[in-house]
């Protein structure tokens, strides 16, 4: 009853007992289990275009290199489990606003005034920040995936027989990445709020946190391939940089007092919304350019690479060439048909000459006798 009836009221300075909290805890993760229902209830309705969206960079990388691939199942039910994860994974991001109001409301009450201060900014600007990374992630799923299927060319009549399960969770794990190291802000403001940073130690030591970020990178790429390491850590050296102004910003003044970063705040808003905001100009324009069987990795005959200009130029004037070739070869042939199917005159044969009676007599021989004796 507690997660539809009236709202329970929550001390402000904190006070509660612990089996308050205990049920206030309670009434929270229901109502978040609820909303991450509902959400995999809708998106489930939706699974063949939200697989697109996922495979789409896949897809991509393969029809671009010309290998030939297709998505396989070890199992009957695999499919089944494939369409509850995606389910559970896009339903997870459509209940993220709730949840992260769940969290800050639970939060809330065990913080001074002065503490929710910032956090009533950082909140929202997690959240921005989040997407942007998100974003950023998918948008380089097909330059990671391109790198990738690269060396697929390289082998001679390679197939690719990919999982699905595997494809998913590499996939996830290469936005989710991207999606936490994009929380730096968040994490340097709150090292500053406990007096572990400060922003003239930032900007002092800023080429070792470069180094250290580059090295972060490496790790937090699940795919360990050189490109996605490199767009996460050029992005995470650019919010270390907004972060100094950010820190800045909430740092008290010599004298003591708090400042009112109110238009420091907006200005260092607008960096994850501009982000946000060109990566997903950035996919529309990807995903407007058609391929030849969306959802699916198997590229065929037509799928081929466009060709330039120059090159059908010349194909066409070879085929021409060839097929005069052909032309002539074949009245050459018909020609050497006819002359061998048209018989040729037989000599005809001398009879031999006969043998003429001679007119001497014939010899006598020397040993018969003449007349008689």
């Amino acid at each position: 009853m507690a997660l539809i009836g009236k709202k329970k009221n929550v001390p402000e300075d904190g006070q509660m007992e612990l089996v308050e909290h205990l049920a206030e805890l309670r009434t929270r993760i229901f109502r978040s289990l609820l909303y991450l229902i509902v959400g995999m209830v809708v998106t489930y309705n939706f699974f063949k275009p939200l697989y697109r969206i996922i495979n789409d960079p896949l897809t991509r990388a393969l029809v671009q290199h010309g290998v030939s691939g297709t998505i396989k199942f070890d199992s009957v039910q695999d499919a089944f489990f494939l369409k509850l994860q995606v389910s559970f994974i896009a339903g997870l991001a459509i209940a993220l606003p709730l949840l992260v109001m769940e969290l800050w409301g639970f939060i809330k009450p065990a913080l001074t005034p002065k503490e929710r201060e910032p956090v009533k900014f950082l909140a929202p600007f997690s959240v921005l920040l989040f997407l942007a990374g998100v974003g950023t992630g998918y948008a380089v799923l097909p330059l990671a995936y391109d790198w990738m299927v690269g060396y697929l060319g390289d082998v001679p009549d390679a197939q690719l027989l990919q999982d699905a399960a595997k494809y998913l969770l590499l996939s996830v794990k290469i936005i989710l990445a991207f999606g936490i190291a994009f929380q730096l802000p968040v994490v340097l403001l709150f090292l500053a709020r406990v007096g572990i940073l400060t922003s003239k130690l930032m900007v002092a030591y800023w080429r070792h946190a470069v180094v250290v970020l580059a090295a972060l990178a490496a790790i937090f790429v699940p795919s360990n391939d050189p490109i996605t390491m490199v767009m996460m850590a050029v992005p995470m050296a650019g919010l270390y940089l907004l972060s100094i102004s950010l820190v800045k910003a909430f740092e008290p003044r010599e004298d003591g007092t708090q400042n009112k970063p109110l238009l420091t705040m907006i200005l260092v808003s607008l960096a994850p919304a501009i982000m946000l905001g060109a990566v997903s100009y950035w996919i529309v324009r990807q995903r407007a350019v058609p391929i030849q069987k969306p959802g699916m990795i198997l590229p065929t005959a037509t799928s081929a690479p466009t060709v330039s200009p120059d090159i059908e130029k010349r194909l066409a004037a070879l085929e021409e060439k060839v097929t005069q070739q052909a032309e002539e070869l074949a009245a050459l042939k018909a020609a050497l048909e006819q002359k061998t199917a048209t018989p040729s005159p037989v000599p005809q044969a001398t009879p031999a000459p006969t043998a003429e009676p001679s007119a001497t007599p014939n010899p006598v021989t020397p040993n018969m006798p003449q007349d008689g004796r």
